[in-house]
Protein backbone atom coordinates (compact mmCIF):
# COMPACT_ATOMS: atom_id res chain seq x y z
CA UNK A 1 0.00 0.00 0.00
CA UNK A 2 1.33 3.05 -1.34
CA UNK A 3 2.72 5.64 1.75
CA UNK A 4 0.63 8.30 -0.13
CA UNK A 5 -2.54 6.84 0.92
CA UNK A 6 -4.05 8.42 4.11
CA UNK A 7 -5.01 11.29 5.86
CA UNK A 8 -2.81 12.38 8.76
CA UNK A 9 -3.59 12.39 12.31
CA UNK A 10 -3.31 15.43 14.08
CA UNK A 11 -5.10 15.33 17.24
CA UNK A 12 -6.09 12.52 19.69
CA UNK A 13 -8.43 13.40 22.37
CA UNK A 14 -7.15 12.26 25.86
CA UNK A 15 -8.50 8.79 27.54
CA UNK A 16 -10.46 8.05 24.24
CA UNK A 17 -10.48 4.74 22.94
CA UNK A 18 -8.10 5.86 20.25
CA UNK A 19 -5.38 6.74 22.46
CA UNK A 20 -6.14 3.91 25.03
CA UNK A 21 -5.42 1.94 21.50
CA UNK A 22 -2.11 3.23 20.78
CA UNK A 23 -3.24 5.98 18.25
CA UNK A 24 -0.71 8.76 18.18
CA UNK A 25 -0.49 12.04 16.39
CA UNK A 26 1.24 11.90 13.16
CA UNK A 27 0.37 8.28 12.24
CA UNK A 28 -2.03 8.25 9.15
CA UNK A 29 -5.58 6.54 9.19
CA UNK A 30 -5.58 4.30 6.22
CA UNK A 31 -8.87 2.02 6.17
CA UNK A 32 -11.77 2.00 8.43
CA UNK A 33 -13.77 -1.74 8.72
CA UNK A 34 -11.69 -2.58 5.61
CA UNK A 35 -12.67 0.39 3.86
CA UNK A 36 -9.99 2.96 2.84
CA UNK A 37 -11.17 5.86 4.18
CA UNK A 38 -11.34 8.73 1.63
CA UNK A 39 -12.00 11.89 3.70
CA UNK A 40 -13.66 13.08 6.84
CA UNK A 41 -17.59 12.74 6.47
CA UNK A 42 -16.76 9.30 5.21
CA UNK A 43 -14.55 8.54 8.39
CA UNK A 44 -17.82 9.69 10.44
CA UNK A 45 -20.00 7.11 8.21
CA UNK A 46 -17.99 4.64 8.46
CA UNK A 47 -17.26 5.11 12.42
CA UNK A 48 -21.34 5.18 12.70
CA UNK A 49 -21.34 1.46 10.92
CA UNK A 50 -20.28 -1.12 13.71
CA UNK A 51 -20.26 -1.60 17.78
CA UNK A 52 -16.43 -2.78 16.81
CA UNK A 53 -14.40 -0.69 14.98
CA UNK A 54 -11.41 -2.29 12.81
CA UNK A 55 -9.23 0.78 12.25
CA UNK A 56 -5.78 0.74 10.10
CA UNK A 57 -3.13 3.51 10.94
CA UNK A 58 0.02 3.94 9.33
CA UNK A 59 2.87 4.32 12.61
CA UNK A 60 5.34 7.14 11.81
CA UNK A 61 8.22 4.38 11.17
CA UNK A 62 5.89 2.96 7.80
CA UNK A 63 4.34 -0.25 9.78
CA UNK A 64 0.89 -1.12 9.29
CA UNK A 65 -1.44 -1.63 12.73
CA UNK A 66 -4.80 -3.10 12.93
CA UNK A 67 -6.52 -1.73 15.88
CA UNK A 68 -10.34 -3.04 16.92
CA UNK A 69 -12.01 -0.43 19.34
CA UNK A 70 -15.65 -0.62 21.17
CA UNK A 71 -17.14 2.59 19.90
CA UNK A 72 -20.58 1.33 19.75
CA UNK A 73 -20.77 3.74 16.75
CA UNK A 74 -20.16 6.46 18.02
CA UNK A 75 -16.50 8.92 18.01
CA UNK A 76 -13.10 7.41 18.30
CA UNK A 77 -11.38 10.66 19.64
CA UNK A 78 -9.44 11.37 16.76
CA UNK A 79 -9.18 14.84 14.90
CA UNK A 80 -7.84 14.24 11.13
CA UNK A 81 -5.50 17.05 9.25
CA UNK A 82 -7.36 19.47 7.05
CA UNK A 83 -9.07 18.36 3.66
CA UNK A 84 -8.35 19.63 0.08
CA UNK A 85 -11.06 21.25 -1.22
CA UNK A 86 -12.29 20.32 -4.67
CA UNK A 87 -12.15 23.03 -7.56
CA UNK A 88 -15.22 23.29 -10.55
CA UNK A 89 -14.63 22.01 -13.78
CA UNK A 90 -17.44 24.50 -15.13
CA UNK A 91 -16.55 27.97 -17.05
CA UNK A 92 -19.62 29.03 -16.17
CA UNK A 93 -20.48 32.38 -18.50
CA UNK A 94 -21.58 34.32 -15.00
CA UNK A 95 -19.06 32.71 -12.71
CA UNK A 96 -18.47 35.76 -10.22
CA UNK A 97 -14.97 34.81 -9.52
CA UNK A 98 -13.84 34.69 -13.50
CA UNK A 99 -15.07 38.39 -12.73
CA UNK A 100 -13.14 39.63 -9.87
CA UNK A 101 -10.37 42.30 -10.61
CA UNK A 102 -6.73 41.40 -9.97
CA UNK A 103 -4.52 41.48 -6.92
CA UNK A 104 -6.78 40.00 -3.94
CA UNK A 105 -5.60 37.42 -2.01
CA UNK A 106 -5.35 33.81 -3.63
CA UNK A 107 -8.10 32.29 -1.57
CA UNK A 108 -11.03 34.63 -3.72
CA UNK A 109 -9.92 32.93 -6.79
CA UNK A 110 -11.33 29.43 -5.89
CA UNK A 111 -13.98 27.96 -7.45
CA UNK A 112 -14.89 25.07 -4.94
CA UNK A 113 -17.17 22.43 -6.11
CA UNK A 114 -17.58 20.09 -2.98
CA UNK A 115 -20.35 18.06 -2.25
CA UNK A 116 -19.10 17.91 1.18
CA UNK A 117 -19.25 21.64 1.65
CA UNK A 118 -22.83 21.57 -0.49
CA UNK A 119 -23.62 18.88 2.51
CA UNK A 120 -21.90 20.94 5.36
CA UNK A 121 -22.76 24.57 4.76
CA UNK A 122 -24.80 24.64 2.13
CA UNK A 123 -22.34 25.65 -0.71
CA UNK A 124 -24.12 24.86 -4.20
CA UNK A 125 -22.46 22.88 -6.52
CA UNK A 126 -23.16 21.97 -10.20
CA UNK A 127 -22.38 18.87 -9.74
CA UNK A 128 -19.80 18.94 -12.45
CA UNK A 129 -17.13 16.48 -10.26
CA UNK A 130 -19.77 14.42 -9.61
CA UNK A 131 -19.57 10.86 -11.42
CA UNK A 132 -21.05 7.97 -10.67
CA UNK A 133 -19.35 6.75 -8.05
CA UNK A 134 -19.66 9.99 -5.98
CA UNK A 135 -23.39 9.71 -6.45
CA UNK A 136 -23.95 6.83 -4.90
CA UNK A 137 -21.78 7.43 -1.84
CA UNK A 138 -24.14 10.65 -1.55
CA UNK A 139 -26.70 7.99 -1.30
CA UNK A 140 -24.87 5.43 0.88
CA UNK A 141 -23.77 8.04 3.17
CA UNK A 142 -27.13 10.11 3.51
CA UNK A 143 -25.56 13.35 2.41
CA UNK A 144 -28.97 14.84 2.30
CA UNK A 145 -30.34 17.76 1.59
CA UNK A 146 -27.12 19.44 -0.89
CA UNK A 147 -27.45 22.46 -3.22
CA UNK A 148 -27.54 21.81 -6.73
CA UNK A 149 -26.90 24.60 -9.43
CA UNK A 150 -29.22 23.62 -12.14
CA UNK A 151 -29.70 27.02 -14.15
CA UNK A 152 -31.03 25.09 -17.08
CA UNK A 153 -33.25 21.63 -17.20
CA UNK A 154 -33.10 22.04 -21.24
CA UNK A 155 -29.62 20.14 -22.12
CA UNK A 156 -28.47 22.84 -24.78
CA UNK A 157 -28.54 25.95 -22.11
CA UNK A 158 -27.53 24.43 -19.36
CA UNK A 159 -24.05 23.59 -21.16
CA UNK A 160 -23.96 26.68 -23.15
CA UNK A 161 -24.25 28.49 -19.51
CA UNK A 162 -21.83 26.43 -17.74
CA UNK A 163 -19.41 26.25 -20.62
CA UNK A 164 -19.33 22.27 -20.65
CA UNK A 165 -20.88 20.11 -23.37
CA UNK A 166 -20.80 16.85 -21.09
CA UNK A 167 -22.88 18.68 -18.16
CA UNK A 168 -26.18 19.63 -20.05
CA UNK A 169 -28.11 16.80 -18.82
CA UNK A 170 -28.47 17.38 -15.05
CA UNK A 171 -31.24 16.08 -14.51
CA UNK A 172 -30.13 12.48 -15.24
CA UNK A 173 -27.74 13.35 -11.68
CA UNK A 174 -30.73 14.54 -9.71
CA UNK A 175 -32.82 11.79 -10.65
CA UNK A 176 -30.53 9.46 -9.47
CA UNK A 177 -30.12 11.10 -6.42
CA UNK A 178 -33.85 11.36 -5.97
CA UNK A 179 -34.60 8.10 -6.15
CA UNK A 180 -31.48 6.75 -3.57
CA UNK A 181 -33.67 9.23 -1.18
CA UNK A 182 -31.46 12.15 -1.54
CA UNK A 183 -33.27 15.61 -1.13
CA UNK A 184 -32.03 18.99 -2.86
CA UNK A 185 -32.46 22.76 -2.57
CA UNK A 186 -31.39 24.02 -6.44
CA UNK A 187 -31.15 27.33 -7.69
CA UNK A 188 -30.64 29.02 -10.74
CA UNK A 189 -29.14 31.84 -11.61
CA UNK A 190 -30.93 34.11 -14.08
CA UNK A 191 -29.34 35.47 -17.35
CA UNK A 192 -31.42 37.34 -19.83
CA UNK A 193 -31.16 35.67 -23.29
CA UNK A 194 -29.75 32.97 -21.46
CA UNK A 195 -32.04 30.72 -19.51
CA UNK A 196 -35.17 33.39 -18.94
CA UNK A 197 -38.24 32.85 -21.13
CA UNK A 198 -39.31 29.50 -22.08
CA UNK A 199 -36.42 27.56 -20.69
CA UNK A 200 -37.16 29.04 -17.18
CA UNK A 201 -40.49 27.37 -17.35
CA UNK A 202 -39.31 24.58 -18.95
CA UNK A 203 -37.05 24.12 -15.87
CA UNK A 204 -39.03 25.27 -13.33
CA UNK A 205 -41.55 22.76 -14.38
CA UNK A 206 -39.15 19.98 -14.51
CA UNK A 207 -38.07 20.80 -10.97
CA UNK A 208 -41.67 21.19 -9.79
CA UNK A 209 -42.35 17.72 -10.71
CA UNK A 210 -39.27 16.27 -9.19
CA UNK A 211 -40.73 18.06 -5.53
CA UNK A 212 -40.89 16.47 -2.37
CA UNK A 213 -44.22 14.84 -1.94
CA UNK A 214 -43.98 14.11 1.40
CA UNK A 215 -41.63 15.02 4.33
CA UNK A 216 -41.19 11.90 5.55
CA UNK A 217 -41.13 9.87 2.64
CA UNK A 218 -38.49 7.18 1.83
CA UNK A 219 -37.85 8.85 -1.91
CA UNK A 220 -35.91 12.13 -2.26
CA UNK A 221 -37.13 15.12 -4.29
CA UNK A 222 -36.83 19.01 -4.86
CA UNK A 223 -37.18 20.72 -1.38
CA UNK A 224 -36.90 24.28 -2.56
CA UNK A 225 -35.86 26.18 -5.98
CA UNK A 226 -34.29 30.19 -6.16
CA UNK A 227 -34.38 32.59 -8.38
CA UNK A 228 -31.28 34.88 -8.53
CA UNK A 229 -30.46 37.60 -10.85
CA UNK A 230 -27.15 37.68 -12.25
CA UNK A 231 -24.61 39.88 -10.82
CA UNK A 232 -22.17 41.77 -13.52
CA UNK A 233 -19.06 43.27 -12.14
CA UNK A 234 -16.92 46.09 -14.07
CA UNK A 235 -14.03 43.52 -14.24
CA UNK A 236 -15.54 40.73 -17.47
CA UNK A 237 -12.92 41.81 -20.43
CA UNK A 238 -12.61 39.01 -22.23
CA UNK A 239 -15.63 36.81 -21.08
CA UNK A 240 -18.88 36.73 -22.99
CA UNK A 241 -21.22 39.67 -22.94
CA UNK A 242 -24.14 39.58 -21.00
CA UNK A 243 -27.04 41.58 -19.94
CA UNK A 244 -27.70 42.63 -16.33
CA UNK A 245 -30.85 42.60 -14.83
CA UNK A 246 -31.92 46.41 -14.49
CA UNK A 247 -34.86 48.29 -12.70
CA UNK A 248 -37.51 47.39 -15.48
CA UNK A 249 -36.04 43.46 -16.12
CA UNK A 250 -36.70 43.37 -12.18
CA UNK A 251 -40.22 44.41 -12.29
CA UNK A 252 -41.34 42.46 -14.84
CA UNK A 253 -40.01 39.27 -13.34
CA UNK A 254 -41.50 40.35 -10.05
CA UNK A 255 -45.35 41.04 -11.40
CA UNK A 256 -44.68 37.88 -13.25
CA UNK A 257 -43.16 35.23 -10.72
CA UNK A 258 -44.22 36.55 -7.39
CA UNK A 259 -47.92 35.95 -7.59
CA UNK A 260 -46.67 32.22 -9.46
CA UNK A 261 -44.77 31.69 -5.82
CA UNK A 262 -47.78 32.21 -3.77
CA UNK A 263 -49.23 29.35 -5.97
CA UNK A 264 -46.64 26.93 -5.70
CA UNK A 265 -46.70 27.63 -1.70
CA UNK A 266 -50.44 26.82 -1.96
CA UNK A 267 -49.71 23.27 -3.72
CA UNK A 268 -46.91 21.93 -1.43
CA UNK A 269 -48.05 21.91 2.33
CA UNK A 270 -48.68 25.73 2.17
CA UNK A 271 -44.86 26.19 2.55
CA UNK A 272 -43.04 27.99 -0.12
CA UNK A 273 -41.29 26.35 -2.80
CA UNK A 274 -40.29 28.75 -5.41
CA UNK A 275 -37.94 31.43 -3.85
CA UNK A 276 -36.97 35.03 -5.22
CA UNK A 277 -34.13 36.30 -3.81
CA UNK A 278 -33.68 39.58 -1.86
CA UNK A 279 -32.16 41.04 -5.21
CA UNK A 280 -35.63 41.32 -6.98
CA UNK A 281 -37.26 43.56 -4.59
CA UNK A 282 -34.16 45.77 -3.83
CA UNK A 283 -33.25 46.09 -7.99
CA UNK A 284 -36.69 46.93 -8.36
CA UNK A 285 -37.40 49.26 -5.27
CA UNK A 286 -40.49 47.09 -4.31
CA UNK A 287 -41.50 46.21 -1.09
CA UNK A 288 -40.60 43.30 0.35
CA UNK A 289 -43.24 40.72 0.71
CA UNK A 290 -44.97 39.64 4.20
CA UNK A 291 -43.01 36.85 6.13
CA UNK A 292 -45.22 33.77 4.55
CA UNK A 293 -43.47 34.44 1.44
CA UNK A 294 -40.32 32.47 2.93
CA UNK A 295 -39.69 29.28 4.38
CA UNK A 296 -40.41 28.45 7.71
CA UNK A 297 -37.16 27.27 8.39
CA UNK A 298 -35.23 30.07 6.27
CA UNK A 299 -33.60 27.60 4.66
CA UNK A 300 -31.93 29.51 1.50
CA UNK A 301 -30.70 32.37 3.64
CA UNK A 302 -27.42 32.28 2.72
CA UNK A 303 -28.24 32.24 -0.47
CA UNK A 304 -30.06 35.75 -0.57
CA UNK A 305 -33.56 34.55 0.62
CA UNK A 306 -34.93 36.78 3.02
CA UNK A 307 -32.15 38.26 4.94
CA UNK A 308 -33.72 41.61 4.62
CA UNK A 309 -37.28 40.69 6.27
CA UNK A 310 -35.68 39.07 9.06
CA UNK A 311 -34.16 41.81 9.44
CA UNK A 312 -36.78 44.15 9.52
CA UNK A 313 -38.92 41.81 11.77
CA UNK A 314 -36.55 41.16 13.70
CA UNK A 315 -35.65 45.43 13.94
CA UNK A 316 -39.14 45.81 14.88
CA UNK A 317 -39.71 43.48 17.56
CA UNK A 318 -36.03 44.37 19.15
CA UNK A 319 -37.87 48.46 18.66
CA UNK A 320 -40.37 48.13 20.94
CA UNK A 321 -38.12 45.98 23.76
CA UNK A 322 -36.85 47.43 26.36
CA UNK A 323 -33.22 46.28 25.17
CA UNK A 324 -33.51 49.55 22.55
CA UNK A 325 -33.36 51.85 25.15
CA UNK A 326 -29.60 50.54 25.46
CA UNK A 327 -28.98 52.67 22.43
CA UNK A 328 -29.74 55.74 24.27
CA UNK A 329 -27.40 58.69 23.53
CA UNK A 330 -25.47 56.52 21.10
CA UNK A 331 -24.02 58.12 18.23
CA UNK A 332 -22.99 55.86 15.28
CA UNK A 333 -21.69 56.01 11.95
CA UNK A 334 -23.28 52.21 9.77
CA UNK A 335 -22.14 52.02 7.04
CA UNK A 336 -23.56 49.56 4.06
CA UNK A 337 -24.17 48.96 0.33
CA UNK A 338 -26.59 50.92 -1.88
CA UNK A 339 -29.17 47.71 -2.23
CA UNK A 340 -30.06 47.99 1.74
CA UNK A 341 -29.29 51.50 2.40
CA UNK A 342 -33.01 52.26 2.19
CA UNK A 343 -34.11 49.40 4.27
CA UNK A 344 -31.68 50.13 6.94
CA UNK A 345 -32.46 53.88 7.08
CA UNK A 346 -36.10 52.98 7.80
CA UNK A 347 -35.15 50.81 10.65
CA UNK A 348 -32.65 53.34 12.31
CA UNK A 349 -35.02 56.62 11.55
CA UNK A 350 -37.37 54.23 13.89
CA UNK A 351 -35.21 53.37 16.82
CA UNK A 352 -33.47 56.68 17.00
CA UNK A 353 -37.27 58.31 17.75
CA UNK A 354 -37.46 55.34 20.12
CA UNK A 355 -34.27 55.46 22.06
CA UNK A 356 -33.24 59.18 21.69
CA UNK A 357 -29.83 57.76 19.82
CA UNK A 358 -28.17 59.45 17.01
CA UNK A 359 -27.40 56.48 14.71
CA UNK A 360 -27.03 57.83 10.79
CA UNK A 361 -27.01 55.62 8.21
CA UNK A 362 -24.26 56.17 4.63
CA UNK A 363 -24.53 54.56 1.46
CA UNK A 364 -21.40 53.19 0.18
CA UNK A 365 -21.20 52.52 -3.64
CA UNK A 366 -19.04 49.48 -5.08
CA UNK A 367 -15.89 51.20 -6.78
CA UNK A 368 -13.79 47.88 -6.55
CA UNK A 369 -16.17 45.72 -8.57
CA UNK A 370 -18.21 48.85 -10.04
CA UNK A 371 -21.71 49.99 -8.67
CA UNK A 372 -23.77 47.52 -10.68
CA UNK A 373 -22.40 44.89 -7.24
CA UNK A 374 -25.01 46.43 -4.46
CA UNK A 375 -24.44 44.25 -1.69
CA UNK A 376 -23.21 44.96 1.37
CA UNK A 377 -20.89 42.03 1.06
CA UNK A 378 -19.20 42.85 -1.27
CA UNK A 379 -17.62 45.87 -0.30
CA UNK A 380 -13.59 46.60 -0.11
CA UNK A 381 -12.46 48.31 2.88
CA UNK A 382 -10.84 50.97 0.53
CA UNK A 383 -14.66 52.08 0.16
CA UNK A 384 -15.47 51.79 3.36
CA UNK A 385 -13.10 53.89 4.56
CA UNK A 386 -13.57 56.05 1.69
CA UNK A 387 -17.16 56.90 3.18
CA UNK A 388 -16.03 56.98 6.37
CA UNK A 389 -13.49 59.94 6.18
CA UNK A 390 -16.08 62.16 4.40
CA UNK A 391 -18.38 61.78 6.73
CA UNK A 392 -15.82 62.14 9.80
CA UNK A 393 -14.32 64.96 8.02
CA UNK A 394 -17.94 66.86 7.91
CA UNK A 395 -18.58 66.38 11.14
CA UNK A 396 -17.44 67.65 14.31
CA UNK A 397 -14.53 65.16 15.85
CA UNK A 398 -16.92 63.97 18.77
CA UNK A 399 -20.01 63.08 16.56
CA UNK A 400 -19.82 60.15 16.19
CA UNK A 401 -18.59 57.17 19.03
CA UNK A 402 -17.72 54.54 16.47
CA UNK A 403 -18.18 53.10 12.67
CA UNK A 404 -19.95 50.37 12.09
CA UNK A 405 -19.02 48.16 8.77
CA UNK A 406 -21.54 45.05 7.18
CA UNK A 407 -20.57 42.20 9.31
CA UNK A 408 -21.25 40.12 6.06
CA UNK A 409 -18.06 42.51 4.31
CA UNK A 410 -16.08 40.95 7.09
CA UNK A 411 -13.86 37.69 7.02
CA UNK A 412 -11.46 35.77 9.29
CA UNK A 413 -8.03 35.87 7.03
CA UNK A 414 -7.55 32.00 6.86
CA UNK A 415 -4.28 32.51 5.17
CA UNK A 416 -2.59 34.09 8.12
CA UNK A 417 -4.54 32.70 11.06
CA UNK A 418 -3.06 29.66 12.46
CA UNK A 419 -4.18 26.87 14.99
CA UNK A 420 -2.22 28.26 17.24
CA UNK A 421 -3.51 29.06 20.71
CA UNK A 422 -1.54 31.72 20.94
CA UNK A 423 -2.49 33.31 17.95
CA UNK A 424 -5.35 35.83 17.06
CA UNK A 425 -8.10 36.01 14.84
CA UNK A 426 -7.22 38.86 11.80
CA UNK A 427 -10.61 40.22 10.91
CA UNK A 428 -10.15 41.56 7.17
CA UNK A 429 -11.86 42.76 4.25
CA UNK A 430 -11.94 41.57 0.61
CA UNK A 431 -8.55 43.93 -0.48
CA UNK A 432 -7.33 42.16 2.68
CA UNK A 433 -7.83 45.78 4.72
CA UNK A 434 -8.11 45.10 8.20
CA UNK A 435 -10.60 46.33 10.91
CA UNK A 436 -7.34 47.38 12.79
CA UNK A 437 -6.06 49.32 9.78
CA UNK A 438 -9.03 51.05 9.75
CA UNK A 439 -9.61 52.19 13.10
CA UNK A 440 -5.89 53.34 13.39
CA UNK A 441 -6.81 55.53 9.79
CA UNK A 442 -10.48 56.85 11.09
CA UNK A 443 -8.87 57.04 14.82
CA UNK A 444 -12.15 55.83 16.04
CA UNK A 445 -13.43 52.22 16.86
CA UNK A 446 -14.09 50.01 14.37
CA UNK A 447 -17.68 47.43 15.23
CA UNK A 448 -19.14 45.08 13.08
CA UNK A 449 -22.48 44.95 12.50
CA UNK A 450 -23.89 41.63 13.49
CA UNK A 451 -26.77 40.09 11.26
CA UNK A 452 -29.32 42.32 13.64
CA UNK A 453 -29.57 45.37 16.29
CA UNK A 454 -29.60 42.93 18.83
CA UNK A 455 -26.17 41.83 17.56
CA UNK A 456 -24.93 45.08 16.95
CA UNK A 457 -25.11 46.19 20.57
CA UNK A 458 -24.03 43.03 21.80
CA UNK A 459 -20.63 43.90 19.80
CA UNK A 460 -20.84 47.75 20.93
CA UNK A 461 -20.77 46.68 24.50
CA UNK A 462 -18.11 44.19 23.53
CA UNK A 463 -15.93 47.04 22.04
CA UNK A 464 -16.42 48.88 25.32
CA UNK A 465 -14.96 46.81 27.69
Amino acid sequence: MPNSIGIEIIGVAKDSLSEGGGIVVGDKLIEINGEVVIDHLNYQFLVSQRDFTDVLVRKKNGALEQIKLENGGGALGLELAPEKIKTCRQNCVFCFVQQMPHGFRKSLYLKDEDIRLSFLYGHFTTLSNSDNAELDRIIREKLSPIHVSVHATVPEARAKMVGNPSQGTILEKIDRLISGGIEIHTQVVIVPNYNDGSIWVRTLSDLWERRAYQKTSSKGGILSLSCIPVGITEHRQNLPHLEGIDTRFAINWLNRWKREARKYAKNWFGEPWLLLADEWFTKSSQGLPSRRFYPSNWNQIENGIGLVRRFQDHSKRFIKSDRAMDFNGLRLLLLTGSSFAPYLSQTIESLNIRANSDLQVAEVDNTIFGKSVSVAGLLCGKDLLDVATCHLLNSSSSKFDAVVVPSSSVRIDTEQYTNSSSAAPVWQFLDDMTIAEMQSRLKIPIISSGENLSQLLINIKKAAK
